[in-house]
């Protein structure tokens, strides 16, 4: 019998569409953050609604009288899938054979990079549109003043602290790391540490994040912004052959949307969030 060499040709896009759709949420800094709805952004889907309910309100029965029933009101958070975001490249075959990179790979992880900030972009717009909670720097002038003020805005607005999130930029780090309650991220270990997180602040995680600028600190429950992939990322090539017998187009993509979520809840506008802050100037 005649040996049969293996070879696999339909699973090494796969393969790496895998590592890029892993790469994308791992170097995204904000997307771990918030609370992800893709369950609800299924086919057919180009906008969807998140459920939420209100609260029962407890009352005190007397012994031997009865009490009235009371019931939830049910509404929605409508998140739109209105990102399609798009990267494609193409390359030389007979340069690319030149190079000691495995261009098709790096390529690829680079471009999961930019899908990543992307995301932490569309993410970060959302924050400053729906943040119900403003903090004014001029009032709080300290960082520790700033962050104790939004804390305690967002618990008394049902935020719980174990979902919490402080995202700064550059420019806010230092002052955060002079914070004499600041605990740096390598003091408690790297197994706990989130991607870009530096540490904490009065029990909740930091995070760092270039895209946030100046002064700017936002401060969030999960449950205040939601995030939605709908299908995932996906790759494809197409022969180039214009520059070279082998050389190929590549197009990778994703739909997503965010939205804020638990709007108008809690006295706050109807287009904001009572779970989500920002501090201004």
């Amino acid at each position: 019998m005649a040996d049969a060499i293996q070879t696999l040709p339909n699973t090494k896009n796969d393969l790496i569409v895998a590592a890029v759709q892993k790469n994308l949420i791992e170097k995204s800094v904000l997307a771990p953050t918030v609370r992800n709805v893709s369950q609800f952004a299924v086919k057919g889907a180009k906008s969807f609604d998140v459920p939420k309910l209100s609260n029962f309100t407890v009352t005190n029965r007397a012994f031997g009288a009865s009490a009235d029933a009371s019931s939830l009101t049910d509404s929605n958070d409508r998140i739109n899938l209105d990102f399609n975001a798009y990267i494609a490249w193409l390359f030389d075959s007979r340069d690319i054979y030149q190079s000691t990179l495995e261009f098709k790979t790096e390529a690829a992880i680079r471009a999961s990079l930019s899908h990543a900030k992307y995301v932490d972009e569309q993410i970060i717009n959302v924050i400053d549109l729906v943040a119900g909670v403003t903090v004014s720097a001029a009032s709080f002038t300290t960082v520790k003043e700033q962050v104790l003020e939004m804390r305690r805005q967002l618990l008394q607005n049902g935020g719980d602290i174990a979902r919490m999130t402080i995202a700064i930029g550059v420019d806010k780090e230092a002052e955060m790391l002079a914070e004499s309650d600041f605990v740096r991220a390598d003091f408690y270990g790297s197994a706990n540490v989130r991607t870009g997180q530096i540490g904490m602040l009065y029990g909740i995680p930091v995070v760092i994040s270039r895209l946030i600028t100046g002064d700017e600190m936002k401060m969030y429950d999960a449950d205040g912004v939601g995030l939605a992939f709908q299908g995932g990322v996906e790759m494809s090539d197409q022969k180039a052959n214009e520059f070279g017998a082998n050389s190929m187009r590549t197009a990778m993509d994703q739909v997503f949307g965010v939205g804020g979520l638990e709007l108008g809840e809690q006295g706050v506008g109807a287009t904001e969030s009572p779970l989500v802050a920002k501090l201004v100037a």
